[in-house]
């Protein structure tokens, strides 16, 4: 099933194609128009700003995507590369510095790309849960163990979370796995914000031999807008109780 979290995937790429395209392609232009003796002007602050627009386009839609994915890399190389970009569209001009900010453009676009495809891959092989149906197993047994994979300050922050959730940090997850081992054979539910972080954390349990691990669709943004009951302090759990 997928969320739709690879909407809007292909903007950085076409926002980064149109920003070199404005610079190299209109200079390259210029370069045949001017062999076959035509002259072209061109306003350069209309140039300039051309290039900075689209390429601040293509910066601001990969900083965007880390909503999806939460890795934060690529964002920091597009807005390096945009302030080099932009330093000498509007600064002190350099072709080296030019080439070297759309060089890192390129790759940021390229591996907020990679990343977001994989996310994509990674969604749609999940299994999910709804907040309903969640909130109607907990009122039964066996209940399902609810893993939070969240940090500690979000865990404890606005959104609260689940009662007698587990809190694993998803980055911990693969060096917490022994304290977890005992939960392979119990159904589990992995909760995060929305989902992302917990359908990454879904696939490297099942990798791990889980046998029924469910992500919480919409995780606690959604919980929270079903109205079902959250805790905002952080609620004394024993992993080999649960």
């Amino acid at each position: 099933m997928s969320d739709g979290s690879g909407k809007g995937s292909w903007f950085p790429r076409v926002a980064t194609a149109l920003a070199i395209l404005a610079c190299y392609g209109t200079t390259a232009l210029i370069g045949l128009l001017s062999l076959l003796g035509v002259s072209l002007a061109v306003n350069q602050g209309v140039w300039a700003g051309a290039i900075g627009v689209f390429a601040a386009l293509a910066m601001i839609a990969i900083a965007v995507s880390y909503r999806r994915h939460r890795i934060v890399g690529p964002a920091l190389v597009a807005a390096l590369g945009l302030g080099l970009i932009l330093w000498v569209m509007f600064g002190s001009y350099s072709r080296v510095i030019e080439l070297s900010g759309f060089v890192l453009l390129i790759a940021a676009t390229l591996w907020d790309w990679r990343v977001g495809a994989r996310t994509s891959a990674i969604v749609d092989v999940v299994s999910w849960i709804e907040p309903g149906t969640l909130a109607e197993r907990l009122g039964r047994d066996p209940k399902p163990v609810i893993v939070d994979v969240r940090g500690a300050d979000e865990f404890n922050g606005p959104l609260g979370h689940i009662a007698n959730a587990l809190n694993l940090p998803v980055g911990e997850l693969p060096n917490r796995m022994m304290e977890i081992n005992a939960l392979k054979e119990k159904p589990v539910v992995l909760v995060c914000r929305t989902q992302m972080r917990s359908a990454n954390a879904a696939a490297l349990l099942s990798n791990a031999g889980f046998r029924d691990t469910r992500v919480l669709q919409g995780g606690m943004e959604r919980w929270n807008q079903y109205g079902l009951p959250v805790e905002s302090r952080t609620a004394a759990s024993n992993v080999r109780e649960a």
